[in-house]
């Protein structure tokens, strides 16, 4: 080395060593910085002068006068019907779980009535299992409506919603094929999910904004766009979901799942607990569904408030193990009660509840982490190696396929498993990202 050099470095070195770790610090610090995406002057004005939006007072609106009907002409059974419609919406805007428990014993009492020879009503009944989670009732109604020919197109819309959500894909790729020369929003939906399952990000979005351009405006609309946001979301592209749950917002203020959307964006990303916990709050405020009660429990996580989380957390599984939910909350339940609770033996009874719902790769990898925890690994490495292993899993399957492999020394799987959640982070709970980073920072 040259000896004008050798002094040169000598004299700076711990200079230029000290320059080189301030950069590669602020290097790090920025990009572990982020941007709030959540507007809190868009949300806390939304929140402060709530009013109820053109679409939510159309919808109340339909619904007093089909109630004030009835109750003039309770032995219409094409009022009944109407009413029925109409509780369904309430449900949609407001999740009282009663709306749709009520709408379900009309459209029963009606199919009787018919002697189960109206598509129309077989339809209804499959959609409103489907939105229950009664999956094998979803499927037989819709086979019944397509046993009887009429509209064809819409029971196999719903056949195959039955078929999807439990687990018989190749069936319901079967049935959605049938209906694709459609140009039609139920057909553009249902391709969505078809495709997100596929793992196929582009076609899913493509498919469900191509559904809500097809909707005609109003409610449809809304779902597909709210949809889309979702699988944004997902996809951890987060400012394109904000843009959509915001436009949503501005068309209907009581579009909750939207609020809710931004709430965990708000917090999983913006790292703005405060605000989260003011949307979620607000939604419970204006909700009868056990949803915020679960998010609550993820933004009193986030502040490490563990006397909170455990006050939500129990709240959440008290008001969503109410017997009139049947299987619409079991894949929370089961995280709040390993994750939370602890409560092993009750986490392990609803996810046995649940494979007998719908039989899926999802299911059976929150059956194997249940029956993990609870104490029964040869029966757990049983259904992991014959349902679960090289099936395609969704962010939390992979996160707790994840802490499964590591809990049986299996680190090379873990950490496979772990690389795979961290790709779709946002579905996770605060905790469990911070996890997440941390297994993958080893």
């Amino acid at each position: 080395m040259p000896p004008v050099f050798a002094y040169i470095h000598s004299k700076n070195l711990k200079r230029i060593t000290l320059l080189i770790l301030i950069a590669l610090s602020l290097a790090f610090v920025c990009c572990k910085s982020r941007s709030p995406i959540v507007e809190t002057s868009f949300t806390d004005s939304l929140m402060d002068h709530y009013s109820p939006s053109t679409m939510e007072t159309v919808t109340n609106g339909d619904f007093s006068f089909w109630k004030k009907r009835l109750d003039s002409m309770p032995l219409s059974g094409s009022t009944a019907l109407q009413y029925a419609s109409a509780l369904v919406g309430q449900f949609h805007l407001y999740g009282d779980i009663t709306n749709l428990l009520a709408a379900d014993s009309i459209y029963r009492a009606r199919n009787l009535a018919e002697k189960g020879q109206d598509p129309g009503l077989l339809r209804s009944l499959s959609a409103l299992s489907i939105t229950r989670h009664r999956f094998p009732d979803a499927k037989v109604y819709s086979q019944e409506a397509l046993a009887l020919g009429s509209e064809k197109y819409a029971s196999t819309l719903l056949y195959f919603d039955a078929l999807f959500e439990s687990g018989q894909y190749a069936l319901a790729e079967k049935a959605l094929n049938t209906v694709r020369a459609t140009n039609q929003y139920g057909y553009f939906f249902r391709a969505s999910k078809y495709w997100h399952w596929k793992a196929n990000f582009d076609s899913a979005v493509h498919n469900m904004l191509k559904a809500a351009e097809l909707s005609g405006g109003g409610m449809l609309k809304q779902t597909a766009l709210t949809n889309a946001a979702d699988l944004y979301l997902h996809e951890g592209e987060l400012e394109k979901a904000y843009t959509i749950y915001k436009e949503s917002l501005q068309a209907n203020a009581a579009d909750f799942h939207s609020l809710q959307g931004m709430g965990r964006i708000a917090l999983l990303h913006d790292d703005r607990v405060a605000t989260a916990k003011k949307l979620f709050a607000f939604i419970q405020a204006h909700t009868k569904s056990p949803d915020a009660l679960f998010y609550l429990c993820w933004a009193a996580e986030a502040a490490k408030d563990s006397l909170a989380q455990r006050q939500y957390a129990e709240a959440f599984v008290a008001r969503a193990s109410d017997p009139v939910y049947g299987n619409m909350y079991n894949k929370y339940l089961i995280q709040i009660c390993t994750g939370i609770l602890h409560n092993y033996p009750k986490a392990l009874a609803i996810a046995e509840r649940e494979i007998a719902n719908r039989f899926t790769p999802q299911t059976n990898a929150w059956y194997v982490w249940c029956l993990h925890l609870a104490g029964q690994p040869d029966r757990a490495n049983e259904v992991y190696k014959q349902y679960v292993s090289g099936k395609p899993l969704e962010a939390l399957d992979l996160y707790w396929m994840g802490q499964y492999m590591k809990a049986n020394g299996k680190g090379y799987n873990a950490l496979a498993f772990f690389k795979a959640a961290a790709k779709n982070k946002y579905d996770l709970s605060p905790l469990q990202m911070e996890d997440l980073e941390e297994q993958l920072s080893k």
